[in-house]
C-alpha cells in the first residue's frame, strides 16, 4: 500500500456530516487539509426547523459554492495545488428533493453543476489531481439488480454485440431526484476520464450512521438517516416508524469511522490517470425491520408501521460485490457493536431533541 501523509487535500463540503468528521480525521492522520463549504446543509436543516443533536464544528477555511463560483474554485486550485480533491459538497437528502419543484431543481443544480465545475477546474489547472467524489449505493436500485444478480464493483462492464466485446459504464439509475443527480454526475465523470485522462474515484456509499469527533448528528425526516433517526425516537418514546407494511427494504450501511478509513485508503491508493474507478463503499446489509429490532432489544422501545411516504419496494433483496476496500485492508465495524454506544450518546443529548421534525410530512407521490 502506498502511503504519503504529506498529500495536500482540498475537501469540498467540509462542514457537512461526513465533511466535519473527515476533516478532523485526515488532520489527525497527518494530512494537510483545506476545506470549503457553502453552508447549504446548515441552512436547510434550520429552514425545516431542525438542528444537529450534537454540537458540531465548522472547519472549512473558505466559504465557497463550487456550483456557482467557478472562477473562485479554479483560482483556489491554482493557489493551493492539492494532490487530491474530495467532493462531498452535495445536497444529500432524497426526501428533501421531493418537497417541491424548487427543492428538486436545487438538488440537481447544486450536485450536477458542482461536480461539473470540479471536473473542468481540474482539467484546466492540473489533470493529475486525484478526484474522490461522493456518489451513492442508490445509483444501483433493487429493481435494476433484483435478487440473484450481484451489483458489480467496477466502473465498466463488457457486453457482446455482433460478435465483439464492448465496454460500457456499469448500469446505473436512481430512486429519487437526489439519486439521479448522483447518477448523472457519475456518467459525466466517466466521460471526463475518457476524454481528458482524469483520475477519479467514485464512492458509491451505503447509508452512513454513527458519530465521530465534532460532527453533526441529524435525526429529522429529511437529513436524519434511518439508524440515527430510530435511535432518537427510541430515547424520547416515539415508536420506531417503519415505512411500509413490513420493513423489508434491504439497505446497505457503513459506520462513519469506516467511511473515513475507507477514504484514507483511497487517497493512499489513487485511481490511475484516465481511470474512472467505482468503489462500493459499504460494509453491511440490513433490512429496516432488523435495525428496528436491534434497537428495541437495547431500549425496549415500540415499533410502528406507517404508510410509506416514499416510492419504493416494500420487500427487496440484493447483494454487492464490495471487495476492493477489503483488499486494501478495511476492517468492518459492525452495527451490532456500535448501537449501545450510540444509544448512550443520544441519551446524553436528550434535552436537545426537537420532536416536531421527526415524523414525515411530505409524500413522494
Amino acid at each position: 500500500m502506498i502511503t504519503n501523509n504529506k498529500k495536500r487535500i482540498l475537501l469540498c463540503g467540509a462542514n457537512g456530516y461526513i465533511g466535519v468528521a473527515l476533516f478532523e480525521y485526515l488532520k489527525e492522520m497527518g494530512f494537510e487539509v483545506f476545506g470549503i463549504d457553502n453552508e447549504m446543509r446548515e441552512r436547510n436543516v434550520i429552514n425545516i426547523g431542525g438542528a444537529s443533536l450534537t454540537r458540531n464544528s465548522k472547519p472549512a477555511q473558505f466559504k465557497l459554492d463550487i456550483s456557482t463560483e467557478y472562477k473562485e474554485l479554479r483560482e483556489l486550485l491554482q493557489g493551493l495545488r492539492p494532490s487530491v480533491i474530495i467532493n462531498l459538497a452535495q445536497q444529500p437528502s432524497a426526501p428533501w428533493s421531493f418537497v417541491n419543484a424548487e427543492n428538486a431543481k436545487e438538488t440537481q443544480r447544486n450536485n450536477l453543476v458542482g461536480n461539473l465545475n470540479v471536473l473542468w477546474a481540474v482539467k484546466e489547472v492540473d489533470p493529475s489531481i486525484h478526484i474522490i467524489q461522493l456518489g451513492t449505493a442508490g445509483e444501483f436500485p433493487d429493481w435494476l439488480y433484483p435478487d440473484g444478480i450481484e451489483v458489480p464493483e467496477g466502473s465498466r462492464v463488457t457486453v457482446q454485440r455482433n460478435g465483439k466485446d464492448w465496454t460500457i459504464p456499469t448500469p446505473r439509475y436512481g430512486g429519487s431526484f437526489y439519486h439521479l443527480s448522483k447518477t448523472y454526475s457519475s456518467l459525466n465523470s466517466d466521460y471526463a476520464c475518457k476524454i481528458w485522462g482524469l483520475s477519479i474515484t467514485d464512492i458509491n456509499q451505503g447509508i452512513v450512521y454513527g458519530h465521530y469527533g465534532n460532527t453533526r448528528f441529524d435525526y429529522d425526516e429529511y437529513f436524519g438517516t434511518v439508524v440515527n433517526r430510530f435511535l432518537v425516537q427510541s430515547i424520547i418514546g416515539i415508536p420506531l416508524t417503519i415505512y411500509g407494511k413490513s420493513g423489508g427494504q434491504m439497505r446497505s450501511f457503513i459506520n462513519i469511522l469506516n467511511s473515513l478509513q475507507a477514504i484514507e485508503l483511497l487517497i493512499n491508493n489513487p485511481a490511475n490517470q484516465g481511470e474512472f474507478r467505482t468503489i462500493l463503499q459499504l460494509t453491511e446489509l440490513y433490512k429496516v425491520r432488523d435495525i428496528a429490532e436491534m434497537i428495541r432489544g437495547i431500549t425496549g422501545c415500540e415499533i410502528q408501521f406507517i404508510d410509506n411516504p416514499r416510492v419504493e419496494s416494500d420487500e427487496n433483496t440484493f447483494t454487492y460485490a464490495n471487495k476492493q476496500l477489503k483488499t486494501l485492508g478495511l476492517q468492518t465495524i459492525h452495527m451490532t457493536d456500535e448501537l449501545q454506544k450510540l444509544v448512550e450518546l443520544v441519551s446524553s443529548k436528550k434535552d436537545n431533541i426537537i420532536k416536531e421534525v421527526i415524523m414525515p410530512k411530505h409524500s413522494w407521490r
